[in-house]
């Protein structure tokens, strides 16, 4: 038994020890002037061709009718704005309903409802955002090549 001990204990001061050993190479790498130069050289090399990438992939997309990276992130920004508007009408109405401007039905059978369906109306909230979402990529894919995206062929 101690001499399994022995040699975990053993195993772990190597491996402290060879972690260190890389642990400064990599310092020694990064403090390296002239590497980092070259490497951010290669980098600024780089650039152009993944923008040229880009604007390839963006043109492909409208020949072949899908969606960019762009086009979900725009559709993602604007489910979020009507959720934010959704959720500033819902305070609107209940307000309204607490001044007495709105007549609801019965408060305490509402009340019961709203406790027992509130996971059915989160999986329906849900359930509407990805019906959403879907057809908002399906008319982007529809819409002609003036649909807002560059088109500098």
């Amino acid at each position: 038994m101690a001499k399994k001990t022995d040699f975990y204990k053993g195993l772990k001061l190597l491996g402290s020890q060879k972690e260190q050993e890389l642990n400064s190479r990599i310092q020694g790498l990064l403090n390296n002037r002239k590497l980092l130069e070259s490497v951010s050289e290669n980098t600024q090399l780089q650039v152009p061709k993944i923008n040229r990438m880009q604007e390839a992939s963006e043109r492909m997309s409208i020949i072949m009718n899908y969606p960019t990276k762009k086009d979900v992130a725009t559709v993602a920004k604007l489910v979020i704005q009507l959720e934010e508007k959704i959720d500033r009408l819902e305070e609107m109405l209940s307000s309204l309903e607490k001044n007495g401007y709105v007549k609801s039905g019965s408060s305490s059978s509402r009340g019961k409802k709203k406790s027992r369906s509130s996971s059915a109306e989160k999986e329906g909230s849900k359930k509407r955002i990805s019906d959403f979402i879907t057809e908002s990529l399906l008319l982007s894919a529809k819409l002609p090549e003036g649909n807002g995206q560059n088109n500098n062929v």
